[in-house]
C-alpha cells in the first residue's frame, strides 16, 4: 500500500494496482483549481475546448458538493502542469507506464496540500493516508518534452476512505492521455482502517466552502 502524500511507502497484502493497456514523475508548476463546466465529451475540461469528434469517455463526472456525511464528491477539479523528462521514457522512446501512479500520487499531494492535509502532520499523530487501490486507464501516450495536466478530485468517501478520480490531458490541445481511480485509506499506528479524524473531515468541508464562496 502506496503512502498517498509522500515517498515514502507502506506495504499490506491487499495492496494492488490494476492497468488495462500500454500507452512519468516531474516536477510540477503552481497547483491550480477552477470549476469546470459539465462536458460529456471530456470529463473536467470547459466546453469551449472540445472537439466535436471526440466520443464520450464518462459519465462519471458529477456536480454534487462535497459531503462526508452523505459520501459524496465534489465537482471542482484541481490540477497540475508538469512536463515529461528524457528518463521517464522506455525503450518505445514514451513514458513508461509506470511513471504514470508517479504522475497521479503527485496531483494528489498538491491537491491535498492546498487543502491543508500535510504528511508530516499526519505522521506526527502517528496515522497515514495510504494508497490502497489505483486503476488506470491508458488512452494515448506521452513523449519527451510534452507538457501536461493532472486533473485530481475527490469523488467521494466513506467512514476510513477517500475515492480520487484523475485525468491527464496533453497540453495544449486538451488531447485526453489517461484516466484514473484511486482509493485511500486512513490508517493508525498499526495500520489498521480507521475514521477520518474530524479536524480533517473538517478541512475539507471548509475548504470547499471556501472556494464556492469566491
Amino acid at each position: 500500500m502506496q503512502a498517498l502524500v509522500s515517498n515514502s511507502h507502506v506495504c499490506l497484502p491487499d495492496a494492488r494496482v490494476k492497468a488495462k493497456s500500454q500507452a512519468g514523475n516531474s516536477a510540477g508548476r503552481l497547483i491550480r483549481h477552477e470549476r469546470w463546466k459539465w462536458n460529456p465529451f471530456l470529463p473536467g475540461v470547459r466546453s469551449s475546448s472540445f472537439s466535436s469528434s471526440i466520443r464520450p469517455r464518462s459519465s462519471s463526472v458529477q456536480t454534487q458538493a462535497l459531503d462526508f456525511q452523505a459520501g459524496k464528491g465534489m465537482s471542482t477539479f484541481f490540477y497540475v502542469e508538469l512536463k515529461v523528462r528524457d528518463y521517464e521514457l522506455d525503450q518505445y522512446g514514451v513514458v513508461n507506464n509506470a511513471i504514470y501512479a508517479s504522475y497521479c500520487q503527485h496531483g494528489r499531494h498538491e491537491f491535498l496540500e492546498k487543502i491543508g492535509l500535510n504528511a508530516d502532520e499526519i505522521a506526527r499523530k502517528g496515522d497515514a493516508l495510504a494508497l490502497a487501490d489505483l486503476s488506470l486507464k491508458f488512452i494515448a501516450p506521452l513523449r519527451s518534452g510534452d507538457r501536461f495536466v493532472v486533473k485530481v478530485r475527490i469523488s467521494g468517501s466513506s467512514a476510513a476512505r477517500l475515492f480520487f478520480e484523475h485525468f491527464i490531458y496533453k497540453l495544449p490541445n486538451q488531447e485526453p492521455i489517461l484516466e484514473a481511480k484511486a482509493t485511500a485509506v486512513w490508517l493508525d499506528k498499526n495500520y489498521k482502517p480507521i475514521r477520518i479524524p474530524s479536524e480533517h473531515r473538517s478541512k475539507f468541508v471548509q475548504f470547499l466552502r471556501r472556494e464556492e464562496a469566491n
